[in-house]
């Protein structure tokens, strides 16, 4: 957790990886025998993950990892086959779909890397290596042959959603108590996290779609709202956390799982991700309805040109409007907000502090431009700034890129700032305070929120 998220680590989240329930659910349903740890939700080093399979060694060790974890996840992965030597390790996650081949050179120890979605993917290349037979006509890996790097290029995304298992959550050791979201993000609990679609048609300049495409697919409202009875039923899940990057964009589908939430009687709260612009007052009433109770907005920025730069396609105004219209219809808003981005000035984050000051927002999250490989600003970079391109040391909160005219100490100076002007107000400690008395449960979390906010805002990263 102090890896992942510095002085916050507090206030971090520990919900399991959904891609990995999802890969399990659907091995296991193929015949293949399956078990699953997530150490990045567990906090499990090394030694205890070598521990762990030592109790029933495996034949293929699957591993996933993002762009901040792919060293530790090469580093286990080394040390997984000199303990195994016959060990097969399979590669997967958004930073090998992103840099496939650089990676692949960089850490030895993968043997397979599979790109984007893994679902079709990891049950070819498991029959494959049961029956000894060659992996070179399986669309979307990168294996090595003859001491070569080969890719059998792009495999087509799944075309039908709701043929997949459910995520395999039974193989998760203790879940859901071992698995709490960050304490800043729920008002009950037990909680889970869902992923309800693939994709963004998006083209904001420092996300990468290498794994999920341009493209959205869905599951449909019929299979979203099984998979919320099938928790609430079997887990005793109360809360909810959407994090889907479109789960606002299809206002048909939307509307079904509200009212399917509605109809079934659900005692559920939850949240969401979406975009301003794609929410309206009779969407966003709806979800009240069904239990939504807080929206989170991925702002960016106070300045409409550096809007225009990252390729957000809104407006202040826009902006604005919307989360006033959730405050005024009772739902909280978060919003993200990043500093740092190619052509910021001092005068652009002071315009961030004060649109961030100026919008009737719950609760923000500011975090460092992190330029990840498969984004457009990773190939750009050097054209708006000084970049660290260490892959260890991107986790959002590390200064990896300084774009021109400012420093180091600009960017954390703002950053630090933005938080602390924020949060450090009545209106908002006051709303702490509410949630507090309608919820007395979350005081735990809250102090150890509290506790890292104040650790944060004095911290230099």
């Amino acid at each position: 957790m102090e890896e992942r998220y510095g002085s916050l680590a507090d206030a971090g989240s520990c919900l399991p990886s959904i891609g990995i329930l999802s890969l399990a659910a659907i091995t296991r349903q193929q015949g293949f025998p399956t078990s699953l740890a997530d150490a990045s939700a567990l906090a499990l080093n090394q030694a205890e993950l070598i521990r762990l399979i030592e109790n029933d060694p495996p034949d293929i060790l699957g591993l996933s990892a993002t762009t901040f974890t792919i060293s530790h996840a090469a580093g286990f992965a080394a040390v997984a086959k000199e303990r195994f030597p016959n060990l097969v390790v399979i590669i997967g996650g958004p930073h090998v779909s992103a840099a496939p081949h650089e990676t692949m050179k960089r850490f030895t120890a993968f043997d397979i890397a599979v790109i984007g979605e893994g679902e079709e993917s990891i049950i070819a290349l498991l029959s494959a290596l049961d029956a000894g037979s060659a992996m070179i006509d399986i669309p979307g890996i990168v294996l090595r042959t003859d001491g070569e790097l080969v890719s059998t290029g792009r495999r087509r995304f799944l075309s039908d959603l709701d043929s997949l298992p459910y995520p395999a959550w039974d193989l998760l050791d203790g879940f859901p108590l071992k698995y709490p979201p960050a304490p800043f993000k729920v008002r009950r609990s037990p909680a889970a996290s869902l992923v309800t679609s693939r994709g963004c048609p998006n083209s904001c300049i420092f996300c990468d779609r290498s794994v999920f495409g341009t493209s959205c697919h869905t599951f449909s409202a019929e299979y979203v709202i099984g998979m919320i009875k099938h928790l609430v039923d079997n887990y005793g899940i109360r809360e909810f956390s959407f994090e889907d990057d479109t789960f606002t964009t299809f206002k048909k589908r939307l509307v079904a799982i509200c009212q399917g939430i509605i109809d079934l009687g659900m005692n559920i709260s939850w949240s969401c991700l979406g975009r301003v612009n794609s929410v309206d007052r009779e969407t966003l009433e709806y979800m009240k309805r069904a239990g939504c109770w807080q929206i989170s907005f991925g702002i960016e920025s106070g300045c409409e040109d550096i809007l225009t730069t990252i390729h957000k396609n809104v407006t202040l105004k826009e902006i604005e409007s919307t989360v006033t219209l959730c405050r005024n219809i009772g739902i909280l808003s978060k919003g993200f907000f990043i500093v740092g981005h190619p052509g910021e000035t001092r005068e652009t984050l002071s315009q961030t502090l004060d649109f961030a000051l100026k919008l009737p927002l719950d609760d923000i999250s500011v975090t460092m431009l992190t330029p990840f490989p498969g984004t457009e600003i990773y190939d750009r970079a050097a054209e708006f700034g000084r970049f660290d391109s260490d892959w260890s040391r991107m986790n959002l909160l590390n200064t990896v890129f300084i774009p021109h005219g400012l420093t180091r100490e600009d960017l954390q100076f703002y950053q630090r700032e933005i938080l602390k002007r924020f949060y450090l107000r009545p209106r908002i400690i006051i709303g702490y305070l509410k949630r507090l008395i309608a919820n007395p449960s979350t005081l735990k979390g809250l102090i150890a929120g509290g506790r890292s906010f104040f650790r944060s805002i004095r911290k230099t990263v």
